[in-house]
């Protein structure tokens, strides 16, 4: 009896395991969906830019004629009317050549000429400035960085030429083709020197000696800010970088930095300085190599920040890479309030972000752990020197003949739970580094 049992039982085995066989050949196997947030994922903090934010002029230079000129500072009315005014214009036809065969004494045309200088202070690749300007046309193969764009009337103010400064010396681009008129020009310098409601002068007058740099004839008004902040939590950085936070380890350094790393990407935290950076060094050494061009690199710089702390504040493109250097690409977005860059002489605390960019993944991340609470900004006008104390300062500086820029920035005072943002002069020095007129 045992025996049969045993027979028939091994029997229903051998036909139930040709049935699954069956179904396992013959069937549609029938997926249930996984719901998207049920997957591990980092979390999304702070706020989002494309990259057109990031591409905007740090001066405009008008140039009125008879030795008259006016810088212009972002954010200002005045700026913004020239900026899009110039931006809604399509230039066409770009010829390259040498800047001395286009024969313009250049002297005269800042002198005596109306015209509109763009500046971008170190320069922004020209198919990335097409995403902002009307370039329309054949685009130069070359790529070129663009560090001024200049728009003038000729002798008789009906005619207008357009010439895109490089950041190699002497090569320009001419455009061939734009309508952009005289009127337009005229028209800016019109409104910019019209009075205020009450009648007073609102337009300051700029001197130059070799149009490098332009010192204003009297004191300029800015904004002194105090702005209160908060800074990026541990717990918060775990769970952007790492997908998850749970395995990760944490190592503390004699200088009293944090390492958390969960042994592929790693994330140092500067306690003292209110500063992070993150490493990724498996990914970009494992990155396919598919070819990214520049703009493509920067692309996925600006959508990690997007993804991993966000930008929560105004930033502008301030460094691109070198062109030697097409498969390791460094990026550095300077920080803004208002008109004026913020200068943090010791590269921490404020400032720059830094991303450096292997083949479209991103390999570094540097920036401030500090959130601005743009809901209660204190702030007051206050003045800097112009004129004839702004020479006297600039004659005392002991590094005068390495000065390449004199420009208005704030000055970053970082206190427990707020910072103060001074206006003063600063100079950009041949080095690259940055100092202020004391």
């Amino acid at each position: 009896m045992m025996e049969t049992l045993k027979s028939a039982t091994l029997i229903l085995l051998v036909g139930l395991s040709f049935v699954q066989s069956y179904f396992l050949s013959y069937s549609s196997p029938n997926f249930d969906p996984l719901v998207q947030d049920e997957y591990v994922k980092t979390d999304r903090i702070g706020s989002q830019a494309v990259l057109e934010d990031l591409l905007f002029p740090d001066q405009v230079v008008l140039h009125v004629g008879n030795l008259q000129h006016t810088v212009l500072y972002r954010g200002t009315p005045a700026y913004r009317m020239v900026v899009e005014g110039v931006n809604q214009r399509s230039l066409e036809g770009f010829r390259k050549m040498n800047l001395s065969a286009l024969n313009i004494n250049w002297d005269d045309v800042r002198n005596k000429q109306q015209g509109i200088e763009v500046k971008f202070r170190d320069g922004i690749p020209i198919n990335v400035l097409q995403r902002v300007m009307q370039l329309k046309g054949e685009m130069p193969l070359e790529n070129d960085t663009i560090t001024k764009i200049w728009i003038f009337t000729k002798e008789t103010k009906d005619e207008v030429r357009t010439v895109l400064f490089t950041d190699i010396p002497n090569l320009v681009y001419e455009v061939q083709k734009s309508d952009i008129s005289g009127k337009d020009i005229e028209r800016f310098v019109t409104e910019v020197q019209k009075p205020d409601a009450s009648g007073k002068e609102v337009m300051i007058p700029y001197k130059t000696t070799n149009g490098d740099y332009y010192l204003p004839l009297k004191p300029v008004t800015f904004a002194e800010v105090r702005l209160p902040f908060k800074q990026f939590t541990v717990d918060q950085l775990k769970r952007s970088f790492f997908v998850d936070p749970a395995i990760t380890r944490n190592l503390s350094e004699r200088d009293g930095s944090e390492i958390y790393t969960d042994a592929k990407r790693g994330l140092q935290l500067k306690n003292d300085q209110r500063w992070m950076t993150y490493s990724d060094p498996v990914a970009a050494a494992t990155a396919v190599d598919n070819k990214e061009g520049l703009q493509e690199n920067l692309l996925s710089a600006v959508q990690f920040v997007n993804q991993h702390g966000g930008w929560n504040g105004v930033y502008s493109l301030q460094k691109v890479p070198q062109r030697l250097l097409p498969g390791n690409q460094p990026f550095i977005f300077r920080q803004y309030y208002g008109s004026l860059p913020l200068i943090d002489q010791r590269m921490y605390t404020l400032g720059p972000m830094k991303i450096i960019v292997q083949k479209g993944v991103v390999a570094s991340y540097e920036r401030s752990t500090i959130i601005p609470d743009m809901s209660s900004i204190s702030n007051k006008e206050t003045t800097i020197i112009g004129g004839d104390a702004l020479d006297e300062k600039l004659n005392e500086y002991s590094k005068k003949n390495s000065v390449i820029s004199v420009f208005p920035g704030y000055r970053t005072v970082v206190n427990d739970q707020s910072m103060d943002l001074i206006p003063a002069w600063a100079v950009e020095l041949r080095d690259g580094s940055y100092e202020f007129l004391e």
